[in-house]
């Protein structure tokens, strides 16, 4: 999974030819915004919108938007999907899918008996059966290789009624204190039979912080 601050790569323009133009262009995937349910929404929430609404000027190619909602971690809920996504359409940002992080649980179970590593994977293993929680690492790479169409993807949903159609690459915009979960979740990708997945992720942080303690692990 690769870090950056720069603006994210565009891709070169493939010439519509006869022998090309048949071919599936690359599918991407962007996830930009991120709550949890025990939040209000105020201005640190709007920065991942207006990263996303500076840099698509400069982007030509096709892209799903996508969010995911933490209604794992908090205890307390305040803040349901369909806040969210009024808020998301009242800014015009309005994504194309959306999850729940909770959502990604089993998902997740099948992810950690794919690492590779056995002390990683016993060192998750003993985290869970203390803890009583799947730790955000653990989810985050979870989540993107569902974005990536390797485990069930029924937990996407739509917000027109489409059906979710696996991504080729992903592109985060996250605040810059999830770089260490980002990195754990890397890390966790690069030891499982899904290494070869890493590659297809890049993440773009804007100076912005969580405003809360991160379950890292």
């Amino acid at each position: 999974m690769d870090s950056s601050e720069q603006t994210l790569p565009i891709p070169a323009a493939t010439p519509q030819t006869a022998s090309t133009a048949a071919v599936p262009q690359p599918r991407y995937n962007i996830e930009y915004f991120h709550i949890y349910t025990d939040e209000t929404i105020e201005a640190r929430h709007k920065e991942g919108l207006d990263s996303l609404k500076a840099i698509q000027q400069s982007w030509s190619f096709k892209y799903d938007k996508i969010v995911l909602i933490d209604n794992y971690n908090p205890v307390e809920h305040t803040t349901t999907a369909n806040d969210v996504l009024a808020y998301l359409k009242q800014e015009d940002m309005l994504p194309d899918f959306w999850a729940y992080e909770g959502d990604m649980i089993e998902n997740a179970k099948i992810f950690l008996d794919s690492i590779d590593d056995s002390k990683l994977k016993r060192s998750y293993i003993r985290y869970i059966e203390n803890k009583g929680k799947y730790p955000c690492s653990l989810l985050t790479a979870t989540w993107y290789l569902t974005r990536l169409g390797r485990f069930d993807t029924t937990v996407i949903k739509s917000t027109d009624d489409k059906q979710y159609t696996p991504a080729k690459r992903l592109f985060n915009l996250l605040p810059e204190d999830y770089k260490p979960v980002e990195d754990r979740a890397s890390e966790l990708i690069l030891n499982s039979s899904y290494a070869a997945d890493a590659d297809k992720i890049q993440d773009l942080f804007y100076p912005v912080t969580a405003g809360r303690s991160l379950d890292l692990f």
